[in-house]
């Protein structure tokens, strides 16, 4: 009797200590682990990451009966619906550096505008003021992976040797060569994507 209590204090000691390490990994895992904003996507990479933050709580942009323009109307849109901001964030923590791309991706859901039609314009902040990248270009999708959810296009893509942010202003808008139905409505709605690869 002796013995097979023996043997039940040793099980019981066991099983404690199993508890006693689950419960200090959980604490330990659950000390560690980053809760991110709702509004930032990551793309974590080898040696460092990438984040995207916007200031809206979706990353979409979306145009809503729109009417024809041209680049220079489309360029100077101020109003604050009109243009969508947001920061690409770079860890290159063991990396020598980290390339990443800005890419669009087609809300077919929200859009009623054929995409020759759409004009994208993208800026860049230096030194406080916001500064062209590219002259408008027409969206087109120039990426045929199946891995993003609708057409997608490329728009933009560089390489930081520095952990930084990068600051970019997005505009969109219906091109004044653009052949419209009478009573067409001109919505075109993107989300914003930033895929990044470490070196």
């Amino acid at each position: 009797m002796e013995n097979k209590k023996g043997i039940s204090g040793k099980v019981w000691l066991i099983i404690i200590c199993i508890i006693l390490v689950v419960f200090a990994i959980i604490g330990v895992a659950g000390y560690i682990h980053y809760s991110k904003p709702a509004n930032v996507d990551y793309e974590e990479e080898s040696g460092g990451d990438v984040s995207l933050t916007y200031t809206d709580d979706v990353n979409e942009f979306v145009i809503t009966n729109a009417v024809k323009m041209s680049d220079a109307d489309g360029m100077a849109q101020s109003a604050a619906d009109k243009y969508f901001d947001f920061t690409v964030s770079t860890d290159i923590s063991n990396a020598n550096n980290i390339e990443y791309s800005i890419i669009l991706v087609k809300d077919e859901t929200l859009s009623t505008s054929v995409d020759e039609n759409v004009k994208i314009y993208l800026e860049k902040q230096n030194s406080g003021s916001f500064v062209s990248l590219f002259e408008p270009k027409v969206f087109s999708a120039n990426i045929k992976t199946g891995k993003y959810d609708g057409e997608a296009m490329t728009i933009y893509k560089t390489s930081r040797k520095q952990s930084g942010k990068d600051n970019y202003r997005l505009r969109m808008w219906i091109s004044d060569t653009a052949v419209l139905t009478e009573g067409q409505i001109e919505n075109f709605g993107v989300k914003i994507i930033v895929d990044g690869k470490a070196s």
